[in-house]
């Protein structure tokens, strides 16, 4: 559990500052949220934990995979960096994100097809707790919500109902794929079934 508490300090230092997407929420309740899902996860490893917590550090902060992989380990990188997106950094511009958000997650969808159960679960819980996160929003924003993307609701609904079969198939006994079939249909309506 120690490394699970220096990853935990690790990120808070890393994301300080930073707020969820059109919203005042600090980036670490996401952070928490993603280590909750996995920690319930009986089968969940501690570097599938640690990576969880960490999964948005390469992408979004100044943290480098090489001291990633010093202070957690090989696993760990391994594991954050199939988390992390290509084309996408904290230097990407918004118009360049949009541009992009396609072929970002093409690439998601086919790195997932022959994804270890470990990558899958630590990409499973990610998109649960953003699916959560949107699920509250539209119950307080409304539509509005969609205005925040870098792709239509239809396409963001192609996303996570593909992702849904991918884990599906590895995860399906796992607490946090079951919430997750759930609330894909919950937040886009019973698509792609």
């Amino acid at each position: 559990m120690d490394r699970v508490v220096q990853a935990l300090h690790t990120a808070f230092e890393q994301h300080r500052g930073q707020t969820r997407k059109h919203s005042k929420i600090p980036y670490t309740v996401h952070v928490l949220d993603v280590a909750r899902l996995l920690l319930s996860e009986p089968d969940a490893s501690e570097d599938v934990v640690v990576a969880g917590i960490l999964h948005d550090t390469l992408e979004d902060t100044p943290y480098s995979a090489w001291q990633m992989e010093k202070e957690f380990g090989p696993a760990v990188r391994g594991l954050v960096e199939f988390a992390t997106e290509p084309q996408k950094d904290r230097a990407t511009s918004m118009a360049e994100k949009r541009r992009t958000w396609k072929s970002r997650k093409e690439h998601t969808i086919m790195a997932a097809r022959v994804a270890s159960t470990d990558q899958l679960l630590v990409l499973l819980a990610d998109k649960l707790s953003n699916l959560q996160s949107l699920e509250v929003d539209l119950a307080t924003q409304g539509d509005e919500v969609w205005d925040h993307f870098n792709a239509p609701r239809l396409d963001i609904a192609w996303y996570y109902t593909t992702l849904r079969d991918i884990f599906g198939d590895k995860l399906a006994a796992t607490r946090i794929f079951r919430r997750y079939d759930v609330l894909v249909d919950e937040v886009f309506g019973p698509v792609g079934r």
